[in-house]
């Protein structure tokens, strides 16, 4: 065995800086060690600063390492969607499928659906038991942080559309809504697969204009967002059934309760964590006397409003997990 490995991997290799020439700091590595890392005389190496240290990377890790097999006939119908979303949040480049032939019709549409939502990917190839999925977007061409940007505003405006639509009785306000649901989630996928990716190579993350704390972040935060979204989804679901406008008594404060739990998510995305507890909590004692009013009430739709409600409460609670990821990234340890 070699000395530089142990049971569970490499151990660390200390070498000393060296000062060649007058200009030129070099460090030395063991010839075995770096073979066994694929290294060679002449390859070119890439020198990454990241605070308390720095990060030596060689050529990008080959693409048939990013790649992913999937057997619909072993992983069934219910399951081959939510594989192949997986398999692209994990920065897989190319996704096959065999055996699709044998997939239900309508979950092979789903299939199809699925690409087509994700971000950079396409069909590459369907010879009806063979579906293979290829990325074929450029990551130079894109920004994690702008991309966590765009899932904010989508998120909030979601929401504060779905309260209106409620109060208002909008129902194709309502839909529109819904149907937005499936863009916060092909921006949350496109997230995750940038905080994968760059856990395995650090040219990636440098590309995505972001480092490997800011991208975990980030991914939290997006994650904090695509709940956002789905509690706007949800609020949409019972105003496409109400059967009229809310009451003023009701839709009034709703309405209230629904912009300051947005205001308290964007004070948490601001880092004024200090604003953030008073607001959530007022919000909370909104949602308690409205739930009170509908629980007195005989309007029929009541049972749906309070469901409405507690998606209104919980935005709210989201707005201090968020405070948790940002205060979690401002402490330097």
């Amino acid at each position: 065995m070699s000395q530089y490995r142990s049971t569970t991997g490499w151990d660390p290799v200390e070498r000393k800086v060296q000062l060649a020439g007058n200009s030129t700091f070099v460090v030395s590595l063991p010839k075995e060690w770096a073979l066994e890392q694929d290294l060679e005389s002449g390859m070119s190496m890439h020198l990454y600063p990241h605070e308390d240290r720095v990060v030596a990377s060689a050529e990008s890790i080959p693409d048939q390492d990013r790649c992913a097999t999937i057997d619909a006939t072993a992983v069934g119908d219910e399951t081959i969607v939510r594989r192949v979303r997986a398999a692209y949040a994990v920065g897989c480049d190319r996704i096959t499928v065999v055996g699709s032939d044998g997939l239900d019709p309508e979950r092979r549409r789903d299939l199809d659906r699925t690409v087509g939502r994700l971000v950079g990917v396409e069909i590459l190839e369907d010879t009806g038991d063979r579906l293979v999925v290829q990325d074929l977007l450029d990551v130079d061409d894109v920004s994690l942080p702008q991309t966590l940007l765009q899932t904010r505003q989508l998120a909030l405006e979601m929401h504060a559309d779905a309260l209106d639509a409620l109060t208002r009785n909008d129902e194709e306000l309502a839909r529109r809504v819904i149907d937005r649901d499936d863009e916060v989630d092909r921006l949350f996928a496109f997230v995750s697969r940038g905080f994968h990716r760059g856990l395995e190579d650090v040219h990636e993350i440098n590309r995505l204009g972001t480092d490997r704390t800011s991208a975990f972040r980030d991914y939290r935060i997006a994650r904090q967002l695509e709940r956002v979204a789905d509690h706007a989804e949800r609020i949409a679901s019972v105003a496409v059934q109400q059967s009229g406008p809310l009451i003023e008594d009701v839709g009034n404060p709703l309405e209230l309760a629904g912009a300051n739990a947005r205001r308290a998510l964007e004070l948490a995305l601001a880092g004024e964590i200090g604003h953030v507890t008073a607001t959530v909590d007022e919000v909370s004692e909104t949602v308690d006397e409205l739930d009170a009013t509908l629980r007195e009430s005989t309007d029929p739709d009541a049972y749906a409003y309070g469901t409405a409600l507690e998606s209104v409460r919980r935005t709210a609670a989201i707005a201090g997990n968020v405070v948790d990821v940002m205060a979690e990234s401002t402490i330097d340890a």
